[in-house]
C-alpha cells in the first residue's frame, strides 16, 4: 500500500527511498548518504560507509531496488547540481536529509490512508528484519544486514521470545533436512546466548 502510493507520489524520489529502505533495511541516514560511487550495479550491492558507530557493511539490493534506482537516474540528472555524487536529491538539486525523508513518509502516509506518524523510516527498517525473520532468516545473517554490532541487539530490536527463536531454529532444520533429503534426529535447542538489556536500540 505504501509503496503503491509512493510510485504515484509526485515527487520521484519517493519511491526509490521507500524501496531501498523496505529491501536493504537501511538507516534513514545511510540512505541520505548514499553515493552512486557507492553502488555496484552488477553485483546488486552498495557498500554503506561509515554506518552507525562509524562501521562499513554491505547491503544487497534486489530487482526491484535496482529497477526503481534506474529508473531514478534520469530523473535524477536533472537536479545534478553540486551534490554529484549523492544517490537521493531533492527538488533544488541537494542530498535529501532525514526531515526531508520523514515529511515525504508523512505525505505518503495521508495518500495510503494512515494516520500521520505510522509510516517512519524506522517503521521500514523494522519491516525489512521482521519480514527476513519471518521467512527463516537467521539472526547473524539478520544483524550483518542491519548492521547492529551486537546479536542482543538484533534480538530486542525484533523482540524476540525465546519460542520464535525456537520455531525458526526448528524451521531452518526443517529446511535442511528436506533439502539434504535425510531425517535429522530431534535435537534441544539450547538458548546460551547472554541475558543483555539494550537500550536505545536503532
Amino acid at each position: 500500500m505504501v509503496l503503491e502510493a509512493a510510485k504515484t507520489s509526485e515527487n520521484p524520489v519517493s519511491s526509490v527511498v521507500v524501496t531501498l529502505m523496505l529491501d536493504t533495511g537501511l538507516r534513514v541516514s545511510e540512505v541520505c548518504n548514499l553515493n552512486l560511487s557507492d553502488i555496484d550495479i552488477q553485483d546488486k550491492s552498495a557498500k554503506v560507509i561509515g554506518g552507525k558507530g562509524d562501521k562499513d557493511r554491505l547491503v544487497l539490493f534486489t530487482n526491484r531496488s535496482l529497477e526503481m534506482i534506474n529508473a531514478w537516474l534520469p530523473v535524477r540528472e536533472t537536479r545534478v547540481k553540486g551534490e554529484f555524487d549523492a544517490l537521493l536529491l531533492n527538488s533544488i538539486g541537494r542530498r535529501i536529509q532525514p526531515r526531508g525523508v520523514q515529511r515525504l513518509m508523512d505525505a505518503l502516509a495521508i495518500e495510503a490512508g494512515l494516520p500521520k506518524g505510522k509510516l517512519t523510516p524506522h517503521v521500514l527498517r523494522h519491516n525489512f528484519a521482521t519480514g527476513l525473520l519471518e521467512r527463516g532468516a537467521d539472526l547473524v545473517s539478520i544483524q550483518k544486514l542491519l548492521g547492529h554490532s551486537s546479536i542482543a541487539t538484533t534480538r530486542v530490536y525484533l523482540e524476540i521470545s525465546d519460542q520464535t527463536l525456537r520455531e525458526v531454529y526448528n524451521r531452518a532444520q526443517s529446511m535442511r533436512t528436506d533439502l539434504a533429503g535425510l531425517d535429522s534426529p530431534d535435537e534441544e535447542l539450547i538458548d546460551n546466548s547472554p541475558s543483555t538489556s539494550v537500550l536505545g536500540v536503532d
